[in-house]
């Protein structure tokens, strides 16, 4: 692979004359010229999200059994227990 700098200057150059130097200097090193390449993600884990108290004194990592917790719509009122806001173990104590 070669690398090739090219001064470009769209107030003076002529677009066509661009393009057909463009596809030159590809022909000329055996690289198609209309193809494109689709990057591919190779990582099959998913990211690991991660979730923190909403206390702003606190800020501890928790788990996604403490956020299920918070979260828990009772059934009779139809709300979250900390109005859908998580919180750590110890700072739920705390409220």
């Amino acid at each position: 692979m070669s690398v090739i700098l090219l001064r470009v200057d769209t107030e003076q150059d002529n677009p066509e004359e661009i393009i057909l130097l463009i596809k030159t200097i590809f022909k000329n090193n055996n690289t198609p010229v209309n193809t494109q390449s689709t990057l591919t993600n190779n990582n099959k884990d998913p990211p690991v999200k991660k979730y923190f108290c909403n206390n702003p004194t606190c800020k501890k990592e928790i788990t996604k059994k403490e956020v299920a917790f918070c979260l828990f719509k009772d059934e009779t009122t139809g709300q979250t227990r900390f109005n859908g806001k998580v919180y750590c173990r110890e700072c739920q104590e705390a409220l």
